[in-house]
């Protein structure tokens, strides 16, 4: 900038002589005279061009040094105005008006700063805060206790290895054992995203420690309704002096029975451990839906409500539904049964509700047991499929006995109770 202002000044000293010269060779001047009369012009023509710089450069320097000092946080300075300038007084309003402005803006994000802190520091949740811009503003001390992730303020969500996915955000060490939402919220009239970590990690492990101990529970009890009359049939035959043929064979067949019960029993164990890993994609439900009324009976009826658009793996949620349908169909088999299923999405989350007016659950707390059932013909089978398939999907199953005003859905004899079981997982890409 000063080089082309004295670049400027010294190409008009040099023009404005070179036009005197030309002029007086025109004029028939002599050489003396041009010679004194480009001497005596310069002398003033060069006192103006340097009173042009002197004005110019120590306005600049002192535009400078007042922007250093506002940079520097110095609110008490201002610019004394030297000269008539309107260019530089603009310039000079503008930069305090910036200033100010900065300030303000300063001023409120440490309010809003101090204001986080006061209310989220001490929560056991992870509460991480990014601006309008995906730039991290405030995070909690539990935010910052999370081994798993680096926090830095002032940094950008992907450089911190957050990724946004419709409209969530997501960091792949929370993957598991994590259960994470965000959400843009206007606060205080400023946009900001809100995320949120809880550690389910502990709760996960109770839980996997409660389906243990069902587990070696039913396995225990059918195991030994299987080897104890094998044990005691055996120990008979063994106390027999003479075997008896037709004894022996009566024993022989029942232990084959028992133990082809025992086989068939943990081929159906190992039915639960085989559900692949969810394929997610966005179909229509209500197809899916139609397709388990070939389970209904002319006495059954089935309906449908909510939204259509699901975000699941279809092929196992329409084994999910064949499931549900066919044990509410199993609930009522001599009368008939009304089935109600509904679907919708909120807050980032899917809920799909099957309702029967059937006789309800008669034992809650195992329904949901592998192998665990309560009819004469049943596997324990599909409840722990259903389960499973929505513990893969990042989701959770809820059984509930109900009344009938929730379960009849166009039941004519008033039953009183009804079971209902919610699937409840997250809507995210």
């Amino acid at each position: 900038m000063e080089f082309k202002i004295k670049f400027t000044l010294t190409c008009f000293v040099l023009a404005f002589l070179t036009l005197v010269v030309l002029l007086t060779s025109a004029w028939g001047w002599s050489m003396l005279a041009t010679v004194t009369s480009v001497f005596l012009l310069s002398y003033p023509l060069c006192w103006l061009a340097w009173r042009t710089w002197q004005f110019w450069s120590s306005s600049i320097m002192r535009l400078t040094t007042y922007t250093q000092s506002l940079a520097m946080g110095e609110s008490g300075v201002s610019l004394a105005q030297r000269g008539k300038s309107v260019l530089l007084d603009d310039l000079s309003d503008e930069i305090t008006q910036l200033y100010q402005q900065s300030a303000v803006n300063s001023g409120a994000n440490a309010s809003l700063t101090m204001l986080f802190g006061q209310l989220f520091e001490d929560l056991p949740i992870a509460v991480v805060i990014f601006e309008q811009d995906y730039t991290l503003s405030y995070a909690n001390r539990a935010a910052y206790d999370i081994a798993e992730i680096s926090l830095l303020q002032g940094m950008s969500a992907k450089a911190l290895g957050f990724v946004e996915q419709n409209k969530q955000l997501n960091h792949s060490a929370l993957a598991s054992n994590w259960r994470c939402q965000s959400s843009l919220i206007n606060f205080q009239q400023q946009p900001i995203h809100l995320f949120t970590a809880i550690d389910i990690a502990s709760e996960l492990k109770q839980s996997e420690q409660a389906v243990q101990a069902n587990l070696v529970r039913v396995l225990s009890h059918e195991l030994r309704n299987t080897l104890t009359p094998m044990s005691s049939m055996a120990e008979t035959l063994l106390s027999m002096q003479t075997l008896d043929t037709v004894q022996t064979r009566k024993v022989l067949e029942r232990v084959k029975t028992r133990s082809d019960g025992l086989l068939n029993f943990v081929e159906r164990f190992a039915e639960v451990a085989k559900i692949p890993e969810p394929n997610k994609e966005r179909f229509e439900l209500p197809a899916l839906v139609e397709q388990t009324k070939v389970l209904l009976t002319e006495k059954d009826s089935l309906m449908f409500t909510g939204q259509h658009i699901c975000y699941a793996d279809s092929q196992l949620m329409a084994q999910v539904l064949m499931n549900l349908v066919k044990n509410a169909v199993e609930s009522k088999e001599t009368q008939g049964v009304a089935i109600k299923v509904n679907y919708y999405q909120q807050d980032n989350q899917q809920y799909l509700s099957v309702i029967d007016n059937g006789t309800g659950f008669s034992n809650i707390d195992n329904a949901i047991t592998p192998l665990f059932t309560t009819k004469a013909n049943g596997a324990g089978i599909g409840l722990a499929f259903v389960e499973t398939v929505l513990n893969k999907h990042g989701g959770i199953v809820r059984l509930s006995n109900v009344a009938d005003s929730d379960a009849t859905v166009g039941d004519q004899e008033g039953t009183k109770i009804g079971a209902k079981v919610e699937l409840i997982w997250p809507l995210q890409s």
